[in-house]
């Protein structure tokens, strides 16, 4: 932890309201010689009842607000690697979620015996990519078993022609019969997979769909057309390929960095797979930092045009810091979720509006026996469901039978028009119906399921980010790149989005959060050094008519020698324990900074000074009295000139 501890709210006792007891006319004895007795009487008396009856100045607590080095916006991979790396270094970190858990879009569950990945499922290989290590140090290699590999034992099924019905035909790709073979349209797919890397330096970025309607004749009533959707490049960049540009797809093809070997993670404890990857996630790194997060706690502004940046939170809570990193997905960032002070520059809304955030979900389904042949690795479907496979793949020893399904692009969104989680878990059984003989297999055998709808959460908006058209230029930084780059010295971005060599990854979320936090580092120069103040303070007053007149009392740790306060309304000190007359009606945030021969820190009160306008029925209560001395005065006057009174 850094040096300064962090500050937290801030409260002031409530005002004393005044009570107004009632009064009559008898109450204001007046001399019986006056001749406008009874006016008088009820001028005066309506006078100060308005006036005392005008009610005090609100009861109001301060705005509450925390302090901490660097606050970070969201608890998924990104944000919590970076919260990691910057706790290691010595930073007192606060990171901000909006939903009641962490690990954003790594959620990991049982369904029956087997560990289901209701998120990211896949683990890459060793190359550029610490997350594979670690798990083989603190698991075993036994943790991580090969899948999607095509291999004597393991083949792709592929369903054509279904009729929505839980009909069709299928073929084997490779080891069983190998017989999708004689399929010109399963062919074609196959061979757009090795062009998908030749068209890195095309002068245009089309469609991909353009490009296989036009190139390769492959049109959307095309019978083979869903298999670029379910599998690649549609289904592996979690969207369809009626959004992706092709010189986009084939740059970042070309730019992977990770290893294409691709595992599972299978860890048994006390006779169950009870470990997922969320769980291994937890256990590596995020353990150490998840009591440094505070859920429920959407960022709706992040503004860093006052004397320090802030985060301001859906429930009111201002959170200041010397920095902040944002790592909601794109698809917040789309939605304008996140109001940004100053607004964004403008190649950072043209990045965020040009990469692709994709709608996927997955939905998983358990079967009272295995429908499928133990040499099955995955099943292409000719309908909405897209994509299974069986997690016993690198879970052996499971005895539940279950199927994970990948629904994502335009797939997804035919699924999200099903009117509930039970229509979408019909129709998936209704397209494995068709992969397992057609004779209602899946749906006899069927007994539960689940369905994670990302698009549907309001704080990921989506899958995950995908190369649309114009996302990598010919020269130049890509939209990822332009993503990734601070705003400032106090404003900074990570998250899988951002990684321009393995976006839509867990190793790139987390290599991304890296990033950000060695980037704040190296900013801020290191935490502050042991003996730097903590500025605090404290105000004799926090709300009254004006002028009101303020005392401020400097807490702060550390014995600072030299202070500075800025009262808000263009007023400053350099007193240690000043006074600050506020004479216009406004709300006035304070703050101070406080140094010593070791370093400063500031403290930031937001909208701690209230000092209202006067109320209307203050003003008639004024009126009103003014009123009656201008009676008595003229009354006095005309005693003694001896003329008569008028009422």
């Amino acid at each position: 932890m850094g040096q300064r501890k962090a500050l937290e709210s801030h409260t002031v006792p409530t005002d004393v309201f005044l009570r107004v007891a009632a009064m009559d006319a008898s109450t204001f004895p007046i001399a019986p010689r006056c001749c406008c007795l009874g006016f008088l009487q009820k001028i005066l008396a309506i006078g100060l009842l308005l006036a005392l009856a005008s009610p005090s100045t609100p009861s109001r607590a301060v705005e509450p607000s925390t302090d901490h080095d660097v606050v970070i916006v969201g608890a998924g991979a990104a944000g919590l690697y970076a919260a990691y790396t910057l706790d290691n270094l010595g930073y007192d970190v606060l990171i901000l979620e909006a939903t009641p858990w962490h690990g954003g879009r790594i959620w990991s569950m049982l369904l029956g015996d087997v560990r289901i990945e209701n998120g990211a499922e896949e683990l890459y290989g060793a190359k550029n990519n610490f997350v594979y290590n670690d798990i083989k140090a603190a698991y075993g290699m036994g943790a991580q078993i090969g899948i999607f590999e095509e291999t004597t034992s393991q083949d792709t099924l592929i369903v054509m022609d279904a009729d929505g019905m839980g009909g069709g035909s299928t073929c084997w790709a490779e080891s069983k019969t190998g017989n999708c073979a004689g399929d010109a349209d399963i062919e074609n797919y196959w061979d757009f997979y090795y062009d998908i890397g030749e068209h890195s330096n095309d002068p245009t970025d089309p469609l991909v769909s353009h490009y296989l309607d036009t190139t390769w004749g492959v049109p959307s009533t095309n019978r083979g057309y869903h298999l670029y959707d379910a599998g690649v490049p549609g289904g592996e960049y979690g969207t369809t390929v009626e959004r992706m540009g092709l010189r986009s797809l084939s740059r970042e093809w070309n730019a992977w960095s990770l290893s294409e070997t691709v595992h599972g993670f299978g860890f048994k404890q006390d006779g169950l797979y009870e470990t997922g990857y969320s769980d291994a996630l937890d256990f590596l790194y995020f353990d150490q930092v998840l009591p440094y997060v505070t859920y429920n706690s959407p960022v709706t502004v992040v503004d860093t045009s006052g004397i320090k940046p802030v985060a301001i939170d859906d429930n009111g809570v201002y959170h200041y810091a010397d920095a902040i990193i944002v790592t909601v997905s794109v698809g917040v960032l789309k939605a304008g979720i996140i109001d940004f002070i100053p607004d964004l520059p403008a190649t950072k809304l043209d990045a965020i509006s040009t990469i692709g955030m994709g709608k996927g979900m997955k939905i998983s389904l358990r079967f009272n026996s295995q429908i499928w042949g133990d040499d099955m690795m995955e099943v292409l479907l000719d309908g909405p469901t897209a994509e299974c496979w069986p997690p016993k793949v690198y879970q052996p020893d499971v005895t539940d039978h279950v199927l994970t399904c990948f629904s994502m692009g335009r797939n997804a969104e035919a699924m999200e028009a099903l009117p509930d989680d039970a229509a979408r878990l019909n129709q998936a059984k209704v397209d494995l119906d068709a992969a397992f003989g057609g004779t209602g297999a899946a749906t006899a055998a069927f007994v539960e399921g689940f369905v994670m709808d990302w698009t549907a959460s309001p704080y990921t908006l989506g899958s995950y980010s995908y190369p649309a058209p114009d996302t990598r230029p010919i020269s130049g930084s890509t939209m990822r790149q332009v993503l990734a780059q601070p705003v400032g010295s106090q404003l900074y971005f990570a998250g899988e989005a951002t990684h321009n060599t393995a976006a839509s990854t867990v190793p790139g979320a987390l290599q991304s959060g890296e990033r950000a936090g060695g980037e704040v580092d190296t900013e801020l120069d290191g935490p502050p050094a042991a003996g730097t103040p903590t500025a605090d303070f404290s105000a004799s007053a926090v709300s009254g008519g004006p002028p009101l007149d303020v005392s401020f009392t400097d807490l702060s740790t550390e014995l600072p020698t030299g202070w500075s306060w800025d009262f808000g309304d263009t007023g400053t000190s350099s007193d240690q324990h000043p006074s600050h007359q506020y004479t216009a009606a406004g709300v006035y945030t304070v703050s101070l900074t406080a140094t010593n021969s070791i370093g400063s820190h500031t403290r930031v009160l937001p909208k701690l000074i209230f000092v209202p306008e006067p109320t209307g029925i203050a003003m008639i209560g004024s009126g009103a009295i003014a009123l009656v001395l201008l009676r008595a005065r003229r009354r006095r006057a005309c005693i003694q000139l001896g003329r008569p009174l008028h009422g």
